[in-house]
């Protein structure tokens, strides 16, 4: 299957892309050359239909996160790596026979750079680093360049940055580019079209939506219909409430269109998705998380995969919550405090997001989105099976007793 793949980065990286791929007849490059990195988000409003995106670097993919949560297919960006930084220094070394030292040079990463001084034990020679952090300032790094060549500190620049180049080359500042690796390259692009092969998978299989509708309904059928082409779907009444055929992928496309938000954010009603590879499979899948809204008074649009991941749709950033428990220790967890997947699913995800081991009701309460009475409930759970232990105790300067600090005893990663 031919993928196309979309391409942003400079004018000559997007050359060099479409050089390294002449021969890759099952790949088609649409290119987006920029200035700078920062321009990449308003081209991606221009972006024709294409199977993955892939950013030559990371500045440019930071810059463009916003608008990548609107656009449904898989992005990627090609990471600098000790090979691309080995090679730009080899190259230096045999053409100009230069000092390490004698050099200041921009990286995304700078572990990376001190992997390939340790490996070649050049630490000794460390050359002047900048950094490129996501909200970087091309002056900044110009500046950085500029003014070590001023001070007599090198007298070579090696950047990462094509903007940062041509201005140095105004400045007449000896500079070179970092060197784009093509083995690299193509490494990563095969596995950006692996990634969009699975991407397009996935959002083939078949999917079932349930619209529960509450004793007097507020939707008219006029809605029905509207929901049901903006999913791409058959719709039927029936004693569930309207049901809706289609695929994950159109389902997926859907909450990005600001009228499918507008009209599932309004209705009192619960919409509920279901994928799998059956159609039977998809509506048991359906049904199941319908019950979880209405057990847990969720509301939203969500959908639960053959995976039993129940993935908030609205809320692209929530992680998803495993209804299904198979790990053998979250099984012993489930049956000794009769906790359900969902909640133990809650709990891993807080244990693995919560800024510190400890933690208090109030912690928890706010994290499963439930009241601090349910929250003391299950924290009671777990201290008599032993999955968690109180630490000590929290003073919160106000009146009443202090509040009691837990910790989990179980493992959440």
């Amino acid at each position: 299957m031919r993928m196309k793949v979309a391409i942003f980065g400079s004018e000559e990286f997007c050359k060099r892309a479409v050089q390294y791929t002449d021969q890759r007849s099952e790949v088609i490059l649409d290119c987006y050359p920029y200035a700078i990195p920062s321009e990449a988000p308003e081209l991606l409003k221009s972006l024709l239909p294409c199977d993955a995106i892939l950013f030559s670097g990371s500045l440019p993919y930071v810059a463009s996160i916003n608008v990548l949560e609107t656009i449904p297919i898989p992005a990627f960006y090609l990471k600098q790596n000790e090979t691309e930084i080995a090679t730009t220094l080899l190259a230096i070394s045999l053409q100009e026979g230069l000092k390490l030292h004698e050099t200041s040079i921009d990286v995304r990463n700078a572990d990376v750079l001190d992997n390939v001084l340790s490996d070649i034990d050049k630490m000794d020679q460390r050359p002047l680093v900048y950094e490129l952090k996501e909200d970087y300032l091309l002056e900044d790094i110009i500046q950085f360049h500029v003014a070590s060549y001023q001070r007599k500190e090198t007298i070579l620049a090696i950047t990462s940055v094509h903007a940062a180049y041509d201005r140095l080359v105004e400045l007449n500042i000896p500079v070179v580019k970092m060197i784009n690796v093509k083995s690299s390259f193509l490494a990563t692009l095969d596995q950006v079209c692996q990634e969009a092969l699975l991407h397009k998978s996935e959002t083939s299989k078949i999917a079932a939506g349930i619209l529960e509708l509450p004793s007097s309904p507020s939707v008219s059928e006029g809605t029905y219909e509207l929901l049901a082409k903006l999913l791409h779907a058959h719709f039927i009444e029936a004693d569930e409430g309207i049901l809706f055929y289609t695929t994950q992928g159109a389902i997926q496309s859907a909450r990005y269109i600001p009228e499918f938000v507008e009209i599932t954010t309004q209705f009192s009603g619960n919409l509920a998705f279901g994928s799998g590879h059956t159609l039977t499979a998809a509506k048991e899948n359906a049904v199941s998380a319908l019950r979880y809204m209405q057990f847990e008074k969720q509301v939203g649009v969500y959908l639960l995969d053959e995976k039993k991941e129940l993935h908030n749709l609205l809320e692209s950033a929530a992680d998803p919550v495993e209804l299904r428990v198979i790990e053998p220790f979250l099984t012993e967890i489930a049956e000794k405090t009769a906790l359900s997947p969902a909640v133990l699913s809650k709990l891993s995800s807080f244990g693995q997001s919560h800024q510190s081991t400890q933690f208090t009701a109030n912690d928890l309460a706010n994290h499963l989105d439930v009241s601090r009475r349910t929250a003391e409930r299950t924290i009671k759970k777990l201290l008599n099976n032993n999955y968690a232990h109180a630490v000590g105790e929290e003073m919160t300067y106000r009146q009443g007793r202090p509040r009691a600090v837990y910790e989990l005893s179980f493992p959440v990663y």
